[in-house]
């Protein structure tokens, strides 16, 4: 047991360096020299702003266990290991709301409550906590970041990302959109996706189209949908400028417009001007007349040819349909997404429906219903986890379990393993309500923000800035977190849209009292102090639960930890009822952590409680930060490509 094994020196050293921590020497540990400078190019700004930051991912795995073989067993009580209990209880400081399911007919989202209609916070939950902080104090592999790719969105940035873009879509002068991009269609069979091209008429699958010309054509409004009003006719004005004063004029804009799709039929000549456009069959050529959402200046239709089933089917691949998905259901501020939509797709236009491509190494690589392609990046979020992944069992596996199908280093194992560790719920006993409804924003940049989401080591210039397409080794920034906010005022930006807001009621108020119970079983001393160290770091330590996050909501701090311990041979040897002995917790934490320096040493050079990592960890669990330095930016300071400073430099700022 720990407390036969405890050595005084061990305790005083994790107390010593504890009590000294703000002290601490920290630094960087990367080196990037594969940039070059560039005169001509905008110098980088290290001043962007967000409610989160990063703790650095692990240079590798710690393996606890080779295979499951040498994990404690289930079949039976050991009573050279741990078994028993941990009781804890927290008062939030600020409001905390964890939501229940809310059914399709509600528009509001009710507090969680269990089977006692009692206020809780989910074991669930809790448990997602806890074994993320074990991931970072257990040097786990980060086996939970989605496997995305993302689409390119600054196309007109100032950084790295506008030349990566121009080199796929690459418009020379005097070139149109129809030179470098395809038209054809995409159908689902069984579940596969499929592309074949469009017929060439001219040596062209498409044609744009104006909308004056499309008007000239007398077809009725209500059988497509025009961007602009007939005024349109009567436009006169030379030059860009004249345009987009008329473009911009919400006067002449149609405010019912939505994309649409339709059959026609064409006249076209040899120079490509057309002679018909009809919604009847007299025209000579077959195609689909289209348009995507109006967005800015546009002053475009398209007319994509008819399909030719001669020309052989490419496969889509499919992490890139994924990626497609995803943008599609996460990309709260597209109106009208029920015409992104893949074929087959509930909502969607159609089960065959005219998209734009382009070809590279003979496989279908960028697609969408414009021809102004967003393309994806080379690489996904996973191709940019530098962690060495060790084979073996990690601590977050050892501890809750895994499956064999995962994706960290627990993939080479033939068995599924079950957690070792379970929480009950967190029970609110004094609830107080806030009877009124607030309004939740639960959007922000995403891991597509590369300034944000991606390792800018020695960056001087924005044209320098690493994006999911730079070559070489790309890293992201760490295990996501949000700070804790020293005075939050609890607002969301008025010009936040309505579609990315969740009207919650029944949230508590601060000051409440959470009492929550965990139960652990065949657990080693040091996976019991890991445990507990992942609960409650040390007595300054702050968590951030719940919905709300970035505004401030959820901030608390975890206390009154009781550690009981059953003694197994009493259990079943006597009829002792009094087999749960209170234990020393901070002799567990010690004994974890003297138990890892000698690997930490190796690695790092370092002590586990001086590791760079683990140093990102408790800023982020002690740092308290003023509103300034925790909002999300606006959206014209964040198309400066602004970079996020690193959570150790700010921590170097907060505590000088």
């Amino acid at each position: 047991m720990a407390n036969n094994n405890f050595k005084n020196n061990n305790y005083n050293k994790y107390n010593n360096v504890k009590k000294n921590y703000n002290n601490k020497f920290k630094n960087n540990g990367y080196n990037n020299n594969k940039r070059q400078n560039n005169k001509a190019s905008t110098k980088a700004e290290f001043d962007a702003v967000a409610p989160y930051n990063f703790i650095r991912f692990p240079k590798e795995t710690f393996i606890r266990y080779e295979s499951v073989d040498d994990i404690p067993s289930f079949e039976r009580f050991d009573k050279d290991l741990n078994t028993g209990y941990i009781n804890y209880e927290f008062i939030n400081e600020t409001p905390i709301f964890v939501g229940s399911q809310k059914d399709k007919n509600e528009t509001v989202v009710d507090f969680f409550k269990n089977a006692n209609n009692q206020f809780c916070i989910p074991g669930s939950s809790i448990k997602g906590v806890i074994r993320k902080n074990t991931e970072v104090l257990g040097f786990g592999y980060p086996e939970f970041v989605e496997d995305n790719l993302y689409l390119y969105r600054k196309f007109a940035a100032a950084d790295t990302s506008k030349d990566q873009y121009k080199k796929v879509i690459s418009l020379k002068k005097g070139e149109s959109i129809d030179s470098v991009v395809s038209a054809g269609y995409i159908y689902k069979e069984g579940k596969e996706y499929y592309l074949k091209p469009a017929k060439k008429i001219n040596g062209k699958t498409f044609f744009a189209i104006s909308e004056t010309l499309l008007r000239k054509q007398h077809i009725p409004e209500n059988k497509i949908n025009y961007m602009y009003k007939k005024s349109l006719l009567d436009f006169n004005g030379k030059g860009l400028d004249a345009w987009n004063k008329f473009a911009n004029d919400k006067r002449n804009r149609n405010k019912y417009y939505e994309p649409y799709s339709v059959d026609i039929t064409f006249n076209v000549d040899s120079e490509n001007h057309f002679k018909k456009i009809s919604l009847g069959k007299d025209g000579i050529y077959k195609g689909v007349l289209c348009n995507s959402n109006s967005l800015g200046v546009k002053k475009k239709h398209y007319i994509v040819n008819e399909i030719d089933k001669n020309q052989k089917a490419y496969k889509l691949d499919d992490r890139e349909v994924l990626a497609y998905k995803n943008d599609c259901e996460t990309n709260k501020q597209r109106t009208n997404k029920e015409y992104y939509y893949l074929p087959g797709e509930k909502g969607s236009y159609g089960d065959v429906l005219p998209f734009f491509y382009k070809i590279e190494d003979g496989k279908v690589k960028y697609f969408g219903r414009s021809p102004y392609l967003r393309i994806f990046y080379k690489k996904s979020v996973r191709d940019c986890i530098l962690t060495k992944k060790n084979r073996g069992i990690d601590y977050p596996s050892a501890l809750y379990g895994y499956t064999k199908d995962g994706n960290g280093p627990t993939s080479t194992q033939e068995n599924n393993f079950k957690s070792r560790v379970s929480f009950s719920d967190a029970i609110c006993t004094n609830p107080k309500i806030i009877k009124e409804e607030r309004k939740l924003a639960l959007s922000g940049p995403k891991p597509t923000s590369y300034t944000m989401y991606l390792r800018q080591d020695g960056i001087e210039l924005k044209r320098e800035i690493d994006t999911y397409s730079t070559d070489g080794n790309v890293e992201v920034r760490g295990s996501k977190f949000y700070w804790l906010h020293k005075n939050p005022t609890y607002k969301v930006d008025p010009d936040v849209s309505e579609n990315i807001l969740t009207r919650v009621k029944n949230m508590v108020q601060k000051g409440s009292t959470f009492k929550g119970k965990i139960y652990f079983e065949n657990l080693t001393n040091d996976e019991l102090g890991l445990l507990l160290l992942s609960l409650n770091f040390d007595s300054d330590c702050k968590e951030n639960i719940g919905m709300g996050k970035p505004l401030g909501y959820g901030k608390i701090q975890i206390k009154n930890v009781e550690l009981n311990i059953e003694n197994i041979q009493d259990k079943f040897d006597s009829f002792d009822c009094n087999c749960v002995k209170s234990k020393n917790i901070e002799e567990y934490k010690a004994d974890y952590m003297d138990y890892m320096d000698s690997y930490t040493e190796k690695v790092y050079g370092k002590t586990y409680y001086n590791v760079d990592e683990i140093g990102d960890f408790i800023d982020s669990r002690k740092m308290e930060l003023e509103e300034k330095e925790v909002e999300y930016m606006p959206l014209k300071l964040f198309r400066k490509s602004k970079i996020l400073a690193e959570t150790y430099k700010i921590a170097d700022e907060y505590y000088k």
